[in-house]
C-alpha cells in the first residue's frame, strides 16, 4: 500500500522578514456565561443553607412554643380542680330552680302592673291615676288591677297638670271596655293648671278601663289604662 502523507504548507510574507511569524494565543471571555454560572452557584448555596440551617430554628421554635402553652395551661387546670369541690358542696338542681321560678311567676300573675299614665304632648307636665288629692297634689298611685270588695266601692282620681293652655277647655274621658261612661270638662284658667276628675267604682264595674285627657276635636294629650277586679 502507498503511505498516507500529510503535506502542510506555511505561507509567510517574505517581503517583511522582521515580522514574527509564530502563532499568537488570543483569550476570549464569555461574560454572560460566567454571570449565569455565578448566579446558579449562589442560588445553590442559599438553598443548601436554608435547608440545613433552618431546620434547627424550626425545631427550637416548636419546642419553645410547646413549653409556653404548657405553662399557660397549667394554672387553668389547677383552677378548675380547685373549683370543682366548691361546686359539689352546694348543688342546686335545675328542676328545683325551675319550680321556684314557676311558683314566683304564679304569685305575680295577679299583681301585674300596667304602665303609668302616658304623656303624649309636651304641654302635659304630669298625669297619674291616684287616690283623693291632698293640698292640691295627687294622692297615692293606684295599682292595676284595682281590687274592689263586693258591696263596697272605691273612688279613683285622674290628675293632670297642664301648661300654656290658658283659656282653653279640655276633657277627662272615662271609658270601660271601649265605651265612654263619664266625661268631665276642664277649664284652663292659669298658665299652669292642675285639674282632676274622679269615678266611683264597685264590683259591678269589673273590666278594662281607660282615662284620657283630650280636647274638643278628640286629640289625646295623655292617657292611663287599668283593670278593675272584684275580690
Amino acid at each position: 500500500m502507498a503511505d498516507n502523507k500529510v503535506v502542510i504548507k506555511i505561507n509567510y510574507d517574505r517581503k517583511h522578514p522582521s515580522i514574527n511569524a509564530e502563532p499568537q494565543t488570543v483569550t476570549v471571555w464569555h461574560i454572560r456565561r460566567i454571570l449565569v454560572a455565578v448566579l446558579v452557584l449562589v442560588l445553590m448555596l442559599i438553598v443548601l443553607f436554608s435547608w440545613f440551617g433552618g431546620g434547627d430554628e424550626d425545631t427550637d421554635t416548636q419546642i419553645d412554643t410547646t413549653e409556653k402553652v404548657q405553662k399557660l395551661n397549667t394554672p387553668d387546670v389547677e383552677m378548675v380542680e380547685r373549683q370543682e369541690p366548691a361546686l359539689l358542696e352546694k348543688p342546686v338542681p335545675a328542676i328545683v330552680r325551675q319550680a321556684s321560678a314557676n311558683s314566683e311567676s304564679v304569685k305575680k300573675i295577679d299583681s301585674v302592673k300596667k304602665p303609668a299614665a302616658i304623656i303624649l304632648d309636651r304641654k302635659v307636665i304630669r298625669a297619674s291615676l291616684n287616690t283623693e288629692p291632698k293640698d292640691d297634689e295627687p294622692g297615692e298611685p293606684i295599682k292595676s288591677p284595682l281590687r274592689v270588695i263586693p258591696n263596697q266601692s272605691r273612688e279613683v282620681f285622674y290628675f293632670s297638670e297642664i301648661k300654656n293652655m290658658k283659656g282653653r277647655s279640655l276633657f277627662h274621658r272615662w271609658s270601660r271596655n271601649g265605651q265612654i261612661v263619664h266625661q268631665k270638662q276642664l277649664d284652663m284658667k292659669d298658665k299652669i293648671t292642675k285639674v282632676w276628675s274622679s269615678k266611683i267604682l264597685s264590683a259591678k264595674d269589673k273590666g278594662e278601663w281607660q282615662v284620657q285627657l283630650t280636647d274638643k276635636k278628640g286629640k289625646v294629650y295623655s292617657e292611663v289604662n287599668f283593670s278593675v277586679n272584684p275580690e
